[in-house]
């Protein structure tokens, strides 16, 4: 965890990486945002709940939110989380999860700041992410650092 000053405040920003990563395709991407962020990335499971994080990136595999994550994302609310970016990595660079873990932020009141989908490993097709890849997810911390109320 880093602490940054806020756009605008002389609060501190708090940003925390998690991922759920089966294939290593989200902890990747985890790794590359997290170093862009500097700041470390945490496996979702067994992670403490965040308290007072000014920005979130969560990532997890496959064209659905898995159980972890759904469980974590409906125990949180806006005074523990602020803002997230969320990702998701999947051989077609399917949105479902992607569209599933915003909807449960934003049923807490928390103000999703990025969306992107990546390449991710499938049971039978897929590839892990690239070096292109990783710059994306650089760029995507970035914008998503940018964006922080």
């Amino acid at each position: 965890m880093i602490q940054y000053p806020t756009k605008g405040s002389d609060h501190k920003m708090i940003i925390k990486v998690y991922y759920v990563s089966p294939k290593g395709c989200a902890m990747a991407i985890a790794e590359a945002i997290s170093t862009e962020c500097k700041c470390t990335k945490e496996a979702l499971m067994p992670a403490y709940m965040p308290e007072n994080v000014s920005l979130m990136f969560l990532g997890c595999e496959g064209s659905k939110a898995d159980n972890s994550t759904v469980e974590f994302l409906s125990s949180l609310n806006n005074k523990r989380v602020r803002n997230a970016a969320i990702y998701a990595c999947s051989p077609k660079l399917d949105t479902g999860a992607i569209e599933q873990m915003k909807s449960l932020l934003e049923s807490k009141d928390i103000n999703v700041v990025g969306i992107k989908a990546f390449p991710g490993k499938g049971f039978l097709s897929g590839k892990k992410p690239g070096e292109e890849d990783f710059k994306a997810a650089a760029q995507f911390a970035k914008e998503a650092m940018a964006a922080v109320k």
